[in-house]
């Protein structure tokens, strides 16, 4: 494990703010694939991506630091999760959040630093031993890039914010993140990626933090993953512990399958299932709720509009109880994709699940034929 997560390399821009080379499903991207394999393509090289990447969080981009607050903000003074957004107006909101930044703070050189760029990724070995145990490789590398890059702005820019853009990539032989860093933090300071050290310049080996931040998350998860009792525990305390946690996906022959089949087994692993989906389907509905409320109060109090003391009291108390329930329904949903997948594992093992999910509608299909003949 010591190269579970593998830092590749950075480099810096100067010309243009470029963001679409952090979309994987972007047409530059593409392209450029093509050209360097006609036969590549996303998820390709990455053995049960399937399982846990839907085609929903392909070529997500997402931003971290102050831009993140700066591109939920909406012109009626209202808010917008990413989550709730397009990739495409993420991407747009990211781009004017950073250009109006910059224009904030101006510089005097004819060649200023518009972005550097970011390279982590993970080794093969780390990534097929978090999918065996039923984790998914996205959302490790997507919380470990937002807890690196926290630590790199307490270290490097304490009492000060840092701004940078990632998306994660699945068009290669290792799972990895492009990250775009922003070069001002939020109060106008240079955020710089110095590759060496030296007392004359002042420089920091910035590179050399982020690389000794990598080793110690990997050892992190190396330790989990090597105390299998403690692993329920560890991840049921995350508060994305219901999206860490990816439930292996049943095709419609599969389901099919299990419905014609009709045991005990079968029952109980098609029960599992569309009970994932449908927790899932109410967290969603939960979480728009909760963002549409805060929404509604903070246009309430931009009209200048006081609510009775005692109306403002019981909302608080109704908020803090849809909050409970929340978390209550994401723990639950971690608990049943736990069970099922142990569910899953065993009826494969026992009845092979594509041959036999194939074998079943054919012959199911074969009877029915039969019937009408």
């Amino acid at each position: 494990m010591k190269n579970g997560m593998i830092f590749a390399h950075k480099t810096t821009w100067r010309s243009r703010l470029d963001l679409e080379y952090l979309d994987e499903t972007s047409e530059r991207k593409i392209s450029q694939r093509e050209r360097l394999d006609s036969k590549n393509s996303i998820g390709q090289k990455l053995k049960q991506f399937g399982d846990y990447a839907s085609k929903e969080s392909l070529g997500q981009v997402h931003a971290g630091g102050f831009l993140h607050h700066l591109i939920v903000e909406n012109a009626d003074g209202t808010r917008t999760a990413p989550s709730q957004m397009t990739n495409a107006s993420r991407k747009k909101r990211i781009a004017e959040a950073w250009f109006n930044h910059f224009r904030r703070f101006p510089t005097s050189s004819t060649n200023p630093v518009i972005q550097h760029r970011l390279v982590f990724s993970m080794s093969r070995e780390l990534h097929d031993k978090l999918v065996a145990t039923g984790i998914n490789p996205d959302r490790v590398l997507h919380s470990t890039t937002k807890k690196i890059m926290m630590k790199f702005a307490d270290c490097f820019h304490p009492a000060d914010a840092i701004g940078y853009a990632y998306g994660i990539h699945h068009d290669t032989d290792h799972l990895h993140v492009h990250v775009a860093l922003c070069p001002r933090s939020q109060r106008g300071a240079y955020v710089g990626c110095s590759m060496s050290h030296s007392h004359t310049s002042g420089h920091k080996n910035q590179m050399a933090y982020l690389r000794s931040c990598f080793e110690r998350e990997n050892q992190r998860w190396a330790d989990i993953l090597q105390s299998p009792e403690q692993l329920d525990e560890r991840l049921s305390k995350r508060f994305d512990s219901d999206k860490i946690i990816f439930a292996p996906k049943l095709t419609r022959s599969q389901l099919e399958a299990l419905r014609n089949v009709q045991t005990a087994e079968a029952i109980r692993l098609q029960q599992s299932y569309q009970s994932i989906r449908n927790l899932e389907a109410a967290i969603k509905t939960k979480r728009q709720f909760l963002a549409a409320q805060r929404n509604a109060n903070l246009v309430f109090r931009l009209f200048g509009r006081s609510k009775p003391r005692l109306t403002r009291t019981v909302q608080k108390l109704a908020t803090e109880v849809d909050r409970r329930s929340l978390r209550e329904m994401q723990n639950l949903l971690f608990k049943i994709k736990r069970d099922y997948r142990a569910a899953h594992k065993r009826y494969s093992q026992t009845h092979g699940f594509t041959s036999y999910a194939n074998r079943s509608t054919q012959s199911h299909a074969h009877r029915d034929q039969g019937h009408k003949l």
